[in-house]
């Protein structure tokens, strides 16, 4: 009895305590299991990207408009896999256990889910152009696009989006000072990152693999996140 009265004289219920651990596990399994799902959701809505030719506007509208099909798949996978993506990554300070690399791990967290929220919603974008390519003269819809994309608070909403790469690339450092990876994965961050600048955007399926390859350190945490949970479990 005296074992289950707490320093201010109330009885405690040890069953509480079980429960509020069961809840975090659970919590940090779902969030191992979004940092996996959200990357292959992303990577799904990139290899089904409609083919463009260049990366001009009119390219850009065409390709949209060209199937209406494809283009909304596509969409809809990039909009889940970024927000789910964006979500999980709320798990990933919880690998660092120490002093070491939680700077890096928090500030990268935050700049990643920022951005990866953002892009998210921006992902409504090809549902518009789509219609403008399909509705209007393409000269039309080339001046729409370029007139949304030049509003002078856009850069407060599509400037972000460079957030993603620093905040992944910080992730990447503070897991690796932590000691939960190994310096490798930023190394294959930073070659798929520059990779991505090379390939003509016409390589459509080679450049959407590379390109949700980004998203390498988000699977690597979920894959660790559920490795800890297993032995937690054992």
């Amino acid at each position: 009895m005296i074992s289950n009265i707490d320093s201010a004289g109330l009885t405690t219920d040890p069953t509480d305590t079980r429960g509020d651990a069961r809840g975090r596990t659970a919590l940090r399994r779902l969030g191992a299991g979004a940092l996996i799902g959200g990357p292959v959701l992303f990577l799904a809505g990139m290899l089904t990207c409609p083919p463009q030719a260049s990366e001009s506007t009119a390219d850009y509208v065409t390709s949209l408009a060209h199937d209406s099909g494809q283009t909304q798949l596509s969409a809809i996978l990039l909009h889940y896999g970024t927000l789910i993506s964006a979500l999980g990554l709320l798990a990933v300070p919880g690998l660092v256990r120490g002093a070491r690399g939680r700077a890096f791990t928090l500030v990268g967290t935050l700049l990643a889910a920022v951005s990866l929220l953002n892009i998210s919603g921006a992902v409504k974008d090809d549902w518009w152009r789509m219609e403008i390519g399909q509705r209007l003269p393409l000269e039309v819809a080339v001046r729409i696009s370029d007139a949304v994309d030049g509003a002078s608070l856009m850069p407060l909403w599509r400037g972000t989006s460079m957030f993603a790469q620093l905040g992944l690339l910080l992730i990447c450092v503070g897991l690796a000072r932590a000691g939960v990876v190994g310096w490798w994965l930023t190394s294959a961050f930073v070659g798929t990152f520059a990779a991505v600048m090379f390939i003509p955007v016409h390589l459509t399926l080679v450049m959407g693999a590379v390109f949700s390859l980004q998203l390498l350190p988000l699977v690597v945490a979920g894959v660790r996140i559920a490795g800890r949970e297993r032995g937690t479990v054992a």
